[in-house]
């Protein structure tokens, strides 16, 4: 493919989430302002920032709020993934079967970071807006399909089967969903064109404990699978994700009218005001944990490496990636940057991810500014 192909391909693109309220923000700046970058063909959900059920609801509902005539095709698949992390799965259920199901009630979730609904207790509110606004302008109807007896392994198997090498998995929660996805359907790892992650620290404590970041602690086997396995890996970690900041006072922005035509790859003025609210939560747990008056955009950063064009930004290292799955360190990425050992060791069979270690971090913020229609020099 040449390069000028390269830049107008758009992405076939399945979200894989926990939403959660900055994958509310990558969700809406991938169906809002990357028309031209990638088509969203499918959100599958999994626990992490709420259980599956929430996260279900959650991207049910952003669906709903942010797909368009402009954005659509046809209706979005909304899947349910897995309800429990790896380790959880019965010895006689190696893939997962009844993962979907299980029960749930003891899974570790950020409740405390995201609201106890996900959305900075906002939900409910925004669910009636947001019904309101599609019988407003004539269209009562879902913009989202949804088929319980559909699981999320299973769709992004076939999805990536339906379009072979071109479809690019985000993965902005646990890697539950594509580990059993791997694990049932291995043509998968051949058909997939490409796997985001948002995920680890590299040179950095985790946000978690000193060792560990969030995504990567919900399901260590998982990530140590998908690591081990899949070569065509995109990773964002919070080496990076931990330099790029929104400050109260650009969010204060998304309250207020953006001016910007309908037609424009903006943020609606609608999912903006839902943005400020939600985000009044995880402001406050930022202001408490991280001591600054502002939000860490982990997510969106990731939703970037979706796009060739935008990966730029970035600068990668290739290097083989394993997961810690025992012990305190359980949890935590590490990289293997050693350019030759005298003897093989556990890094050496796994294939080579891309990890991002830098990034122009003033190019990136400008893409959120123009992209959430926030003037910088309010900043």
């Amino acid at each position: 493919m040449a390069p000028d192909d390269e830049k107008r391909r758009v992405v076939k693109l399945i979200i894989d989430t926990d939403p959660g309220i900055d994958d509310a923000y990558a969700i809406a700046l991938a169906m809002h302002t990357m028309r031209d970058e990638v088509e969203v063909i499918g959100v599958t959900t999994t626990f992490g920032n709420v259980r599956r059920d929430d996260a279900t609801r959650n991207a049910k509902t952003l669906v709903n709020a942010c797909a368009t005539t402009a954005t659509m095709k046809k209706k979005i698949p909304v899947v349910d993934g897995s309800r429990i992390p790896l380790v959880r799965l019965e010895t006689t259920d190696v893939e997962g079967r009844r993962a979907r199901d299980a029960a749930d009630s003891d899974v570790f979730v950020a409740d405390f970071v995201h609201g106890s609904d996900g959305f900075g207790n906002v939900r409910e509110e925004y669910e009636r807006v947001f019904r309101r606004e599609k019988n407003g302008c004539g269209d009562g109807g879902e913009s989202y399909a949804y088929d319980e007896a559909l699981e999320a392994a299973d769709f992004i198997a076939e999805t990536c089967a339906k379009h072979p090498g071109e479809v690019t998995v985000l993965a902005l929660a646990s890697l539950t969903n594509v580990a059993l996805a791997f694990r049932r359907h291995p043509e998968c790892l051949r058909n997939m064109s490409e796997l985001v992650v948002l995920g680890g620290a590299y040179g950095v404590n985790g946000n978690v404990n000193p060792a560990a970041e969030a995504n990567i602690l919900g399901d260590p086997e998982a990530a140590d699978e998908v690591f081990c396995s899949f070569e065509r890996t995109y990773v964002v970690g919070l080496d990076v994700t931990m330099r790029l900041t929104l400050k109260g006072s650009d969010i204060e922005q998304l309250a207020k009218p953006s001016g910007a035509d309908t037609s424009d790859p903006v943020v609606q003025d609608g999912v903006r005001k839902f943005l400020h609210d939600a985000t009044q939560f995880y402001k406050a747990y930022h202001a408490d944990v991280a001591g600054f008056d502002g939000i860490y955009m982990h997510d969106p950063t990731a939703l970037l490496l979706v796009s060739p064009e935008l990966r730029k930004l970035f600068t990668f290292k290739r290097a083989a990636v394993r997961v810690v799955t025992q012990g305190i360190t359980r949890g935590q990425t590490v990289m293997d940057t050693h350019a030759k050992w005298p003897s093989p060791n556990e890094w050496s069979s796994a294939p080579k991810s891309n990890v991002a270690m830098d990034v122009d971090v003033d190019a990136v913020l400008r893409q959120f500014f123009l992209r959430l229609a926030i003037r910088p020099s309010e900043r």
